[in-house]
């Protein structure tokens, strides 16, 4: 591990919680002969644009992974992961994920890269594809609620929310209003960072998206509570390959690195 970012924040729960925040790991595997081999070469590039962007260093990003895992079990620290975790949405990449968190107690939420097959990605595809590729994200990735899942642990309330195409499903915005019914301190995990510009406009970047104006609505609703709303103490997110601090409203957004440079962040919540 390169770098690991220590965040702390105060809520007055009766016993510290930690957690570690993975985000935009863009593994990198093949099966040939059940990926094309169109996709077996696309994903032998992207592993050498990743190593490249991550400064060549001596892991691969399935070893950065496991490391991180590991480091995760060192710190009793719950690993949760927002998204992009593989680069493409390939039978090798599918495999390997589910491998390395066989019997580790994780929470995730998808990015926009899960939903991409080879050279099309939802912002290229148009028809029924978003909807075909949630559904098989789905299938694939049983043990997860891809919409929005939740754990209470010590007095906080942990959740995840799916915003890997860019906007907030309504079932996702329906039960996170029940969380909030909770009336615990909250930290939320999305893919895409509240302050990102392409929460709101999706349908510009991926035309298989088709919304209604009640959807944006429902959506903008949902960001409008990550920002005002007292209950929610922190975000977190990834997907902009550099880590950063936003102060909105007086409430701190974190963006965090991709672990495929080497960097995760461990969150202490007193």
């Amino acid at each position: 591990m390169q770098e690991l970012l220590r965040t702390k924040i105060k809520a007055g729960l009766t016993r510290p919680v930690r957690l570690l925040h993975i985000t935009d790991v863009h593994l990198t595997a093949a099966a040939p002969g059940q990926d094309s081999e169109e996709l077996c070469e696309l994903l032998a590039r992207r592993k050498e644009s990743f190593r490249r962007a991550g400064g060549y260093l001596p892991q691969s990003t399935e070893e950065l992974f496991g490391e991180a895992l590991d480091l995760a079990e060192e710190l009793c620290a719950l690993p949760v992961i927002t998204g992009d975790a593989f680069d493409l949405h390939s039978r090798g990449n599918l495999d390997l994920f589910r491998r390395l968190i066989q019997n580790r107690d994780v929470m995730y939420t998808p990015g926009g890269h899960e939903y991409q097959t080879a050279i099309r990605r939802t912002m290229e595809e148009e028809g029924d594809y978003a909807l075909r590729m949630t559904k098989k994200l789905a299938r694939e990735l049983p043990t997860f609620d891809l919409d929005l899942e939740s754990r209470v642990i010590g007095g906080l309330n942990v959740v995840t929310v799916n915003s890997g195409l860019d906007y907030f499903n309504r079932t996702a915005a329906e039960r996170f209003e029940k969380e909030l019914s909770r009336g615990l301190p909250t930290v939320v995990f999305t893919h895409d960072p509240p302050s990102d510009q392409r929460m709101g406009i999706t349908e510009p970047y991926h035309p298989a998206v088709r919304l209604t104006k009640e959807d944006y609505a429902v959506s903008n609703k949902m960001l409008s509570e990550l920002i005002s709303n007292d209950l929610v103490i922190a975000t977190f997110s990834g997907h902009w390959h550099r880590t950063s601090e936003e102060q909105i409203s007086g409430k701190t957004h974190f963006v965090t690195d991709g672990l495929f440079r080497g960097v995760c962040r461990l969150i202490e919540v007193e």
